[in-house]
């Protein structure tokens, strides 16, 4: 298992953001932010964004990361039906173009994306929008808006997908725990989960001198996981939540928790708090 050695400094709760937001643009994450994604002209620039973002964004992810996507077998007997009746895709947050490394490697479209409220301030914000990301508020009057527009997304059977582990964390390699959020959903809405993971691999020849930061990334793709209507709804989330995770960890070569603990502890180093890799 290659472990990546760039030098970050990862946050001590391993559900927080290592990427800090400064507020690049006056945006407001308010009850009528989400109307303003449902309006015409915002869908009609949505439309002409995502022809671009196809014709550019995938032919540059393949390049610089030479990406290798793994297991696409065990989602085109799915294909049909997943396009048909929406599913969820889930998947470790580890590199700034993870989205887009997603979205080539299923070619299923554009998913909406449930993310951290902060990011419609940066400066690339309005390109998040574009792409799908549907923030989420802190308030409890925006979240109920918020939670509407996600409702709305799901009994319209459309692509939605989520990071479990919430925060990005460059190039981290062990699975971090999940939030149920994502088997939540899918047992609210009857939708099966779609796991998806990320592993690294070293750089070889001119291309390790070209882009000494990047590793190559490797998609793994599994089959679609259905959450099991018969139980309490409590149990069948905590046990879909457990069988993504597991077959994520599986999918990058990681065989158990106790693997994903040993990982962690010897191949990252720990001082005040946080975890870090040194170059």
């Amino acid at each position: 298992m290659y472990i990546p050695k760039i030098k970050y400094v990862y946050p001590e709760k391993t559900d927080d953001q290592l990427i800090k937001v400064d507020k690049k643009r006056k945006v407001k994450l308010d009850p009528g932010y989400y109307d303003h994604l449902k309006r015409f002209m915002f869908k009609l620039g949505q439309f002409f964004f995502r022809i671009a973002f196809v014709c550019i964004a995938y032919p540059a992810v393949y390049i610089r990361y030479h990406l290798k996507v793994e297991g696409k077998k065990n989602l085109k007997p799915y294909k049909k039906t997943l396009k048909k009746n929406g599913f969820i895709t889930v998947s470790n947050h580890v590199f700034l173009w993870d989205y887009v490394a997603l979205c080539a490697s299923m070619k299923m479209g554009l998913p909406n994306v449930p993310a951290w409220g902060k990011i419609i301030y940066s400066k690339f914000g309005g390109i998040f929008s574009l792409a799908g990301v549907v923030p989420i508020p802190e308030d409890r009057v925006t979240f109920r808006k918020f939670y509407r527009f996600i409702d709305g997304v799901f009994k319209r059977n459309k692509w939605v997908h989520i990071y479990p582990e919430t925060g990005l964390w460059f190039y981290y390699v062990p699975i971090r725990p999940f939030k149920r959020g994502a088997a939540y959903f899918a047992c609210q809405y009857n939708k099966p989960i779609v796991p998806v993971g990320y592993s690294f691999h070293p750089r070889k020849g001119i291309s390790k001198w070209l882009n000494k930061r990047d590793p190559y990334v490797h998609v793994h793709i599994g089959a679609p996981i259905y959450p099991d209507m018969t139980l309490e709804r409590n149990e069948a989330v905590e046990k879909l939540n457990t069988q993504i995770r597991q077959t994520i960890m599986h999918m990058v070569g990681i065989e158990s928790e106790e693997e994903n603990e040993r990982i962690m502890r010897e191949c990252y180093q720990y001082e005040d708090g946080h975890y870090y890799t040194e170059l």
